[in-house]
Formats: structure tokens, C-alpha cells, sequence
């Protein structure tokens, strides 16, 4: 069933103009407070071409006749408004500097545009980064979680970084990297700053671009997506692909110590708050235990940095906190009511499928067979893209096509428990679990 689904989803997003068409159909969209968010960014990873052209690449491993699928969503990605300076992994030009590499990496091919494009990301990182180190020198917090976290900050893009470094060897690309690393670590190691009179870490942050004010202090974030694990799970990624730089060891042991400090517990396990502000954890006790927030991403990338470190200790509690995660997703009162890899049934199949692939346990396994029956059971064929999500935001239940919360990403990660193996093209890689 898994392998037909995949094959299911796949044909009905290979046709780009027929994808935009659908996506950009009048009320399939996020209704704001003043206007509605169309859902459709052309050169985006998360909700555009190249989030197609990843899943391509990856099942044309098997399928070569695919590659004009990849060629096809390329070529829509590039033919669109550049993407803007920064954004990130899933909304600059590391969007689709990342899916043109996932493409060459087991077939080769866009070498030219990927030598350009290794370029361009890695001024734009450096410059990013020394931007970032400048606060941390001033005394500053980091004040905006697009300075470092995993999808819009340089913890996402130095994944990319390190996946080319990987694959080419690239000295400009190491270099870039190593500042992104440094930059990691300056704030890990920073000196506490004083916010309204309390003393926080300098990962202190507010989730806007206007930044920390008094009318909002900010918070410390432990989420995968935007908070202290992202950066931590990229350190502990690059030491053990021999990449590190001054203090790194001693960077991972201080968000490893937040960690410690702020850890809760429960009938089902460790966990931790979403955040952390002024006046203490918010909210008290569970939010969600996907891969965005909550137990399952932070497990994963505690799994990392554990065994990055050598550190039976905390692969254990990891271990715990992801057993714990999973048992609530079972649960007959479970948050999710979604699909994709963010907050829903798709994150938490992939992680457990990591989980499974690098440590034999036959739990991850069966959980990843209860994950995958949990999407197969939820697929609709009478929805365009196969599922539909019914948000609070949403004028009506939504078609999305693409990666972070859409079929792609469900999609890949149904494909990647078919086969029983880690993603040949290393499309997973901006979640930072592997």
C-alpha cells in the first residue's frame, strides 16, 4: 500500500502549472488579520517548485524516468522572482541551491548552477553570520529567531553548507560553514545579557523582526524548528562529519545544560516547555510533540548530539523523551490533526525511521509501521494533492503541495519507510535529524 501511495501522490504533483493552479485557486489560503496569505512561494522549499524537485530527485533514484519531473520544477523555481536575500533554508536561494543538489547527488548534472549557487550561499551566509557574531560581541542577545534557527536563520542553510562540503569539498563552502559553526558556539558560550532586569541566555529571542521591546521581552525557544536544539543538532551533525571549530564541544555542553535546567517530566517522560519567558515556562506542561515543537524533534536532535559526544546519558533521556513523544501522538486525545512533516503524522514517521535506521531498535520500527498505516489511513483521493488540512487560519481545508507541510513532504517520508533506508539524496537533512 505504502509504495502504490507514494506513486499515487507523486503523479498528481508532476505537472508544475496544474500544482500552481490548484494552490493558487481563489480561497486556498490563510486568512490573516487583514488579508488572506496565498500559500504558494515559486522558489520556496517549503511551499514551492523546489520541494517538488526534492521529491523527484529522491524517488528517481529508482524511477530515472522522473528526472524530467525534477528538471521540470527546477526550471519553475529558476523562471520565478528570484528569491530574496536571507530567508533562510526554505525561503532564499539556499531553497533551491538544496534541491538542485539533492538532484545531482546520485545522478550528477547541475554542476555549473550549483558552483554559482555555492557561491552566492556562502557570501550571503558569512555575511549573515558576521552579522549575528557582531550582537553577540556588542553584548546582545540574538533578538530574532530568523538569526539562527533551521528555517530561516543560518543553523538551516549551515546543514546545506554541510551536506555540499560533503559532497564537494569545496573550500569556500568549508569556510562558510565554519562561520556559521563559530557563530553557533559565540552565542552558546556568550555571557548571560540582562533583559528588564533578569539575566538570560543570549539565544534570547522574539519570534518578529521588530525584536525584543518592552511590550514583549522574548523568550528562549526549545522547539526544533526555531529554538536551541536546531543549532545543537547541527553541531553535533558537523563533529561527527570531522568539521569543527573553537569551543564547539563546549557550545553543545551549554545548550545541553539549558536543556538539563529546563527539562520537565511526566507519566510519559522527559519534555520541555515551548518556551521559556520572563516569567518561566509557557505554557507549564505539553504543547505538542511533533517535529516543529515538543519531545520528538528535541529527542532526535538530543539523540545527535549524544552520540555526537559520546555521551550514553543523554542518548537515553533522548530515547525517553521519544518513546514518550509517541505514545502521546497515540493517544486517544493526541493534538495532531495534521499530516506533513512540521506538526503532523509525517515528522514524527521520519524521525522514527532515523531513529530505527541508526540504532536497529525494533520500537522505531513498529512505531514507524503504526506512523505510516496512521498517513495511509488519512489520504483522500477525492483531495488534489491526496490530503487536505483543516486549519484555524484557513477559509476552507487546504491543498498543499509541497514539503514542510504538504504532500511532498508526507510523500518522501511514506517513501523512505517503503524502502527501509536512509534518503540517498539526503532530503531530510532540513529538518536536521540526519
Amino acid at each position: 500500500m505504502t509504495t502504490y501511495l507514494v506513486t499515487e501522490l507523486a503523479e498528481r504533483l508532476a505537472d508544475p502549472a496544474r500544482v500552481v493552479a490548484t494552490t493558487d485557486a481563489p480561497g486556498n489560503a490563510l486568512r490573516m488579520d487583514t488579508r488572506d496569505a496565498t500559500l504558494w512561494s515559486p522558489a520556496g522549499l517549503s511551499d514551492g517548485h523546489p520541494a517538488l524537485a526534492l521529491l523527484y530527485a529522491e524517488l528517481s533514484v529508482d524511477d530515472p524516468g522522473l528526472r524530467e519531473q525534477v528538471h521540470a520544477h527546477l526550471r519553475a523555481a529558476l523562471a520565478s522572482t528570484a528569491p530574496p536575500a536571507g530567508g533562510g533554508l526554505f525561503g532564499g536561494i539556499a531553497a533551491v541551491a538544496f534541491a538542485a543538489h539533492a538532484a545531482a547527488e546520485e545522478a550528477g548534472g547541475y554542476q555549473g548552477m550549483l558552483a554559482q549557487l555555492d557561491e552566492a550561499v556562502s557570501r550571503e551566509c558569512r555575511a549573515l553570520a558576521a552579522r549575528d557574531r557582531a550582537r553577540i560581541a556588542d553584548g546582545l542577545p540574538i533578538g530574532g529567531w530568523s538569526g539562527y534557527d533551521v528555517t530561516s536563520g543560518i543553523a538551516g542553510v549551515g546543514r546545506h553548507l554541510l551536506a555540499r562540503h560533503r559532497s564537494t569539498g569545496n573550500p569556500l563552502v568549508l569556510n562558510a560553514l565554519e562561520e556559521v559553526l563559530a557563530t553557533l558556539v559565540d552565542i552558546a558560550v556568550a555571557d548571560d545579557v540582562e533583559i528588564q532586569g533578569q539575566r538570560v541566555p543570549a539565544w534570547w529571542n522574539h519570534h518578529d523582526t521588530a525584536g525584543i521591546t518592552d511590550e514583549d521581552s522574548g523568550h528562549l525557544n526549545f522547539g526544533m524548528a526555531h529554538g536551541v536544539t536546531g543549532p545543537l543538532a547541527l553541531l553535533a551533525l558537523a563533529r561527527q562529519a570531522g568539521v569543527t571549530v573553537a569551543r564547539h564541544d563546549e557550545a553543545m555542553l551549554r545548550i545541553l545544560s539549558l536543556m538539563r535546567k529546563w527539562r520537565l517530566d511526566d507519566e510519559s517522560g522527559p519534555f520541555w516547555p515551548y518556551s521559556v519567558t520572563l516569567d518561566g515556562p509557557s505554557p507549564s506542561g505539553r504543547y505538542r510533540e511533533v517535529w516543529c515543537y515538543g519531545a520528538a524533534g528535541i529527542g532526535r536532535a538530543l539523540f545527535l548530539a549524544g552520540t555526537a559526544l559520546g555521551d550514553e546519558e543523554w542518548c537515553e533521556t533522548a530515547h525517553r523523551a521519544l518513546r514518550g513523544a509517541f505514545d502521546i501522538a497515540f493517544a486517544g486525545d493526541s493534538p495532531i490533526r495534521d499530516f506533513g512533516l512540521c506538526h503532523g503524522w509525517a515528522g514524527l514517521l521520519q524521525i522514527a525511521s532515523r531513529m530505527s535506521f541508526g540504532t536497529g531498535d525494533e520500537y522505531y520500527a513498529e512505531t514507524a509501521d503504526e506512523l505510516a498505516a496512521q498517513l495511509e489511513k488519512a489520504y483522500d483521493p477525492e483531495a488534489p494533492f491526496g490530503f487536505r488540512y483543516d486549519y484555524p487560519g484557513s477559509v476552507r481545508p487546504l491543498d498543499r503541495p509541497g514539503f514542510l507541510e504538504g504532500t511532498a513532504g508526507i510523500a518522501l517520508a511514506l517513501h523512505t519507510h517503503a524502502t527501509g533506508e536512509p534518503p540517498v539524496t539526503g532530503w531530510d537533512a532540513p529538518l536536521l535529524i540526519g
